[in-house]
């Protein structure tokens, strides 16, 4: 459901939380903060984000007589 610690420190280049807040606001990322501070990403918006399918998106077709 949320990036982990790795994930979250690839995604901004930054290990410490107050880092990594500051370049997911300057970004534009949506994330809350847990208990301890720390920014919780959800992995979807990022997959969103960076281009990813979260779920398969069919085009229209075209019917003819």
């Amino acid at each position: 459901m949320f990036l982990d610690h790795d994930e979250l420190e690839d995604l901004t280049g930054y290990k410490r939380a107050a880092d990594q807040r500051r370049w997911l606001i300057q970004n534009g990322y949506k994330h809350e903060l847990d208990a301890r501070n720390r920014p919780k990403v959800l992995r979807s918006h990022v997959e969103q984000r960076l281009g990813g399918s979260i779920e398969a998106t069919r085009e229209p077709k075209l019917r003819l007589p």
